[in-house]
């Protein structure tokens, strides 16, 4: 899981490859368990891709979703495409435990707490129970 060859866009911590992608922890303690999917081929904009990819890509982002939900017991994981900042294709996933969140009807990016690095046994945890769950289920 190196860096992009033509835009450099490189995961923090890498978890596990998928179909089309890559997962890898954001590494927000606000947010346990919150990741990067990062499709392995460069593209710039979500709307330019293929057919295929864009249902690979999905493929890929339930997997990560279900294996998520199911290290961090977050009722749900919210999911992000924006494209502002690195122009490379990837989504944001963001497991939401409303009792552990002040703002748990908002938007994670409403969220008033300081974004802190996930650091220790808590993020190795996280990582090796996803990747232990995503590399043997394929």
């Amino acid at each position: 899981m190196s860096a992009c060859s033509q835009c450099g866009f490189e995961l923090w911590r890498p978890i596990a490859e998928l179909e089309v992608s890559d997962l890898g922890l954001y590494s927000d303690e606000r947010f346990p368990g919150r990741c990067i999917l990062r499709l392995r081929e460069h593209w710039e904009s979500f709307e330019e891709l293929p057919e295929d990819l864009v249902l690979s890509f999905h493929r890929d982002l339930r997997r990560a979703s279900e294996a998520i939900r199911t290290v961090t017991g977050a009722h749900r994981v919210n999911f992000a495409v924006l494209g502002n900042t690195v122009p490379h294709v990837h989504g944001h996933l963001i497991p939401r435990i409303p009792e552990n969140e002040p703002k748990p009807g908002s938007s994670p990016w409403d969220d008033p707490r300081p974004r802190v690095t996930l650091l220790g046994s808590e993020a190795k945890r996280i990582v090796h129970e996803l990747h232990v769950i995503l590399t043997s289920s394929q």
